[in-house]
Order: structure tokens, then sequence, then C-alpha cells
């Protein structure tokens, strides 16, 4: 199912630095961060997360699991960044953010639930859909990067 992204993660080199594949987070990593944020993960990033644990994409990061007890985790890890965020500002709520940098913020909008097990991302300061789930966000990331087109080919 995954198999065009697999494609495009190994192709693109030095564009992602993600963990080897097959080397990602635990379920029950996993199931403890869906627990503590009160949200199930969409189908594509339990993929990520389960594959290729987390990681870069031309710097950029993209929030993972770090699997480490989350009283005491910073960072990049989603559960961290999602509770601040929350805490900072209660109309996060419906959302998940998943990568942050100085220009753009990227999160799964959670208001509608889950649609054929995906939230679709939108960019926050745009107010704009950027991609209908993860797996077609990461595509996306990677071939908006140098070199994007020849990587898909």
């Amino acid at each position: 199912m995954y198999d065009d992204l697999r494609r495009i993660i190994e192709k693109a080199g030095d564009i992602v630095d993600f963990a080897s594949y097959g080397e990602g987070v635990s379920d029950a990593w996993i199931e403890a961060a869906e627990r503590r944020l009160g949200v199930e993960f969409p189908k594509s990033y339990r993929w990520w997360l389960k594959n290729y644990n987390g990681g870069e994409v031309c710097g950029e990061e993209i929030y993972s699991v770090y699997g480490i007890d989350f009283e005491e985790v910073v960072g990049g890890d989603i559960v961290y960044i999602n509770e601040l965020s929350r805490k900072n500002d209660p109309t996060f709520m419906d959302k998940l953010v998943i990568s942050e940098t100085d220009d753009e913020m990227f999160y799964f909008d959670l208001s509608n639930g889950l649609i054929e097990n995906e939230y679709p991302i939108y960019e926050f300061y745009s107010k704009t859909l950027y991609a209908p789930s993860f797996a077609e966000f990461l595509k996306k990331k990677i071939m908006d990067m140098e070199f994007g087109n020849e990587i898909g080919n």
C-alpha cells in the first residue's frame, strides 16, 4: 500500500533523514501517545512511525514519538509539542501539529474525525489544505524539495 512512498523516501537521499526502514517505534509507544493525546493517529502516520520512527525532510522535523517517558520528553515529540500547544492555545484541541518551521505549521485537522483512516493536513498560517493524508503530505514535502521531480520518476 505504501510502496510508492517507500520508493520516494529511498530515492530522496540526503533530502530525507529518517531511521532505516523497519527501525520504527513500537506499537506500545504509538498507542501510549494516542492515549495521552486522546487521539487515534491516522493509518499512514502509524505506518511511518512503525517503519521510520521519525526524522526530517530537508532539515524540517516531522514530529514523531520519541519513545521517552512523556513526563520527561522535549523537542519534536508529538506528545510534548501538542500538549504545549494545547496548554498555550485552547483552539489547538482540534488540531495535532506535525511540523513547524519559521514560515509554516502543518497539522492534522481532527475536527471531522478520521476520514478513510486519515486526517487532512492543513497549513496553519494560510489555512489551506496541504494534503488529504499523512502519506500524501510526506510525498509532497519530499517532492517539493530540490530535485523532487527526479525522485518521483
